[in-house]
Order: structure tokens, then C-alpha cells, then sequence
């Protein structure tokens, strides 16, 4: 007979139980035979892709796999903290007035920027038991008999064999997304999950993904949520080949009025503080230094206020000297402090992993 490993999960604790339609030669020694069980030709919750191996595959890879992230995967110490667990969950979001934006795009999950963070809804096909056991599970072919029990292993083409940590990652950042009535209320409410699920079944079923280690995950599912603004850095600094530009990550402008109406008030502000400082100093050496302080004959008045003025001016210069030091230190400051942070949780990483 035919068999399939276990999934991350027991059959019992299945969110869907829709039945897939047997392979053609498959056997199936169960009480129910197949006439008699209802079964869809689909995979769960997509009536467009089929059952067969190649379709599931291709379908899957667009779905879950992010190979932009898995290259820039070495370099992501410098923008995230090295952390699984690092998601928080949906009302906490909430109450950072971060807006949930659902997506299908999975490089954009869990991927947050100012007052929105962009997470991608649970396939219907991922809390199916018979799915994962099928697709997601190296295939396994088990040979009985009176006088032999070998059991030798199928080897499935390379290209068929969707990598399973990927799933296990993306429902395990759900165990942090989803810890609460109130977060499921708010997964409701976005489609992040199907609306018949209640808080029991949930429970008992994301209880298996708590668990899983990152020895177990895709190497994107090591970083929790990541801030959009430093992924658009890592991509300009290390040029990875899965981008579609070489400016960003995910482009946050769709149109150029859009991109103008943001871009107008620092090209204002530029414009405005050089010709502030422009004219103090202008205003400052047009004052004859050495008749500000001396003390002869002359009208006092006029001495009184072009000293006023000259003071004036200087100070504006100073203050704009002091603004610019401040505007262009303090990002400096943080992103070393974020290089410094990343070294040092990366060492800790280091010590903290086992030698064999």
C-alpha cells in the first residue's frame, strides 16, 4: 500500500477536512472507499490549480516562496532583529495604529512601513491534513509481506518537491499574529483567515506550529516582521538578483504626483534654511567688523543696532549649522547603532549555536 508521512499536525486538529482525489493507482484500504467519499479534483480553497504534482508545485512556489528575502537572507542582521518570534500580534498592531493590509504576495509578508503592515491570508490547502501529508511530505512507498519488510524510499524529481519549512514558517508566524479571541476577530475582519473558523479549533490547531523550532523553518522565517524602509536600503547597498528595481524593495510610490507631493516639503525646507543662511551671512559681512566694538566718535544708535543685526545674523548661522549637524548625526548615529546591535546579536547567535 501507498502512504505519506505525518503532517505538522494531526488529522483531528484539520481546520479543513475536504478529501483530494486519489492519484490514479493508488490503493486505499480504508473503510470508505473512494466511490463513496466525496472528493474535490482541486486543491482546497482553488478550484483552478489541480491535483497533480507539477501544478501544485508551480502554485506553491508563488504563493509561499521568497527568494528576494532568502538572498538578502545574510545580510538581514544589519536591518532585523535575528528573531522567529519577533511578530506582533494583530491587536497589538492595532494599538501601534499600524493599518492591516492584506496581500497574496509573499515577500510582502510581515513586512510593515510608518502605519501599515502588509500580511498575506492563511491558504485554505494549509490546514488541510490530507494536502500537507500529500504535497508537502516526501512521498513514501511501504512494501509488506510475510517474509520481507524493507521499506524503500520513491525519490521524487527535484523540481517536484516543494520545500515543506516554507509552510511550516508562514503558519508559525501565525502562532504569533493570532494569541487571542480578539485577534482572530481581527483576522476575520481583514480575510486573513476563513470566517467559520472559531477560537477552539484555532487554538488547538496553531498549538502545533508554537513549537516548531527554526531548525525546521525557511531561512526567511529565522526574522519575524521586517520595516520596509531598511529592506529598500539592503537592496540599493547589496543589489540582489530577484529585484525587480534596484531602488526598492516594494516601490511606495504609485504615481509621480504622489512621489512630487512627498518629496516637496524637503526640497522647501532645503531651499528655504541655505537662503536663511545665505542672507545672515551676507547681512554679517556686510557689518565692518572693526567699527562694531570700538568706542569713537559717531552716532551710537546706528553702532547699537548694526551690533544687533551683525549678533543676529550670526546666530542664525550658528542655528543652521547646528540644524543640518542634527538632520544629517542623528540618522548617522542610528544606523551605526543598528550596525553595532546587528554584530553584536549576530556574535551572541554565533556563541549561542551548538558545534558538532
Amino acid at each position: 500500500m501507498s502512504t505519506y508521512t505525518g503532517a505538522p499536525f494531526p488529522a483531528s486538529c484539520a481546520l479543513d477536512t475536504e478529501l483530494l482525489e486519489r492519484p490514479p493507482g493508488a490503493k486505499d484500504d480504508s473503510a470508505q472507499s473512494e466511490s463513496e467519499a466525496k472528493t474535490i479534483q482541486y486543491i482546497p480553497g482553488n478550484p483552478g490549480v489541480g491535483l497533480l504534482r507539477s501544478q501544485v508545485h508551480d502554485h506553491l512556489s508563488n504563493e509561499l516562496a521568497t527568494p528576494l528575502l532568502d538572498e538578502l537572507y545574510t545580510h538581514l542582521w544589519l536591518v532585523a532583529k535575528k528573531s522567529g518570534r519577533h511578530i506582533d500580534a494583530l491587536h497589538t498592531q492595532k494599538v501601534k495604529g499600524r493599518a492591516i493590509i492584506p496581500n497574496e504576495d509573499p515577500r510582502l509578508h510581515l513586512i510593515w512601513n510608518k502605519n501599515k503592515i502588509y500580511i498575506k491570508p492563511v491558504p485554505l490547502y494549509l490546514v488541510n491534513y490530507e494536502f500537507w501529508v500529500r504535497y508537502l511530505q516526501p512521498l513514501k512507498r511501504v512494501l509488506s509481506s510475510e517474509k520481507s519488510s524493507l521499506v524503500p524510499k520513491i525519490p521524487e524529481p527535484a523540481a517536484m518537491v516543494f520545500d515543506s519549512s516554507i509552510a511550516i514558517g508562514f503558519m508559525r508566524s501565525y502562532a504569533s499574529l493570532i494569541k487571542c479571541p480578539l485577534d482572530l476577530a481581527i483576522a476575520k475582519e481583514c480575510y486573513l483567515i476563513p470566517a467559520d473558523i472559531d477560537w477552539i479549533g484555532w487554538s488547538i490547531f496553531i498549538n502545533h506550529f508554537r513549537v516548531v523550532g527554526d531548525d525546521r523553518v525557511a531561512k526567511r522565517y529565522h526574522y519575524g516582521q521586517l520595516r520596509l524602509s531598511r529592506l529598500n536600503w539592503a537592496v540599493r547597498i547589496f543589489r540582489p538578483q530577484h529585484t525587480s528595481t534596484r531602488w526598492f524593495y516594494e516601490n511606495s510610490y504609485w504615481s509621480t504626483g504622489e512621489f512630487m507631493e512627498r518629496a516637496t516639503f524637503p526640497l522647501v525646507f532645503l531651499f528655504a534654511s541655505v537662503s536663511i543662511a545665505l542672507s545672515s551671512m551676507q547681512v554679517a559681512l556686510a557689518v565692518p567688523v572693526d567699527r562694531l566694538w570700538s568706542h569713537g566718535s559717531g552716532d551710537h544708535e546706528l553702532k547699537e543696532m548694526s551690533r544687533a543685526f551683525w549678533l543676529f545674523s550670526i546666530a542664525v548661522v550658528l542655528l543652521w549649522l547646528l540644524t543640518w549637524v542634527l538632520l544629517l548625526g542623528i540618522p548617522l548615529l542610528a544606523l551605526c547603532s543598528q550596525v553595532f546591535w546587528g554584530l553584536r546579536n549576530r556574535e551572541k547567535q554565533a556563541k549561542d549555536t551548538p558545534t558538532v
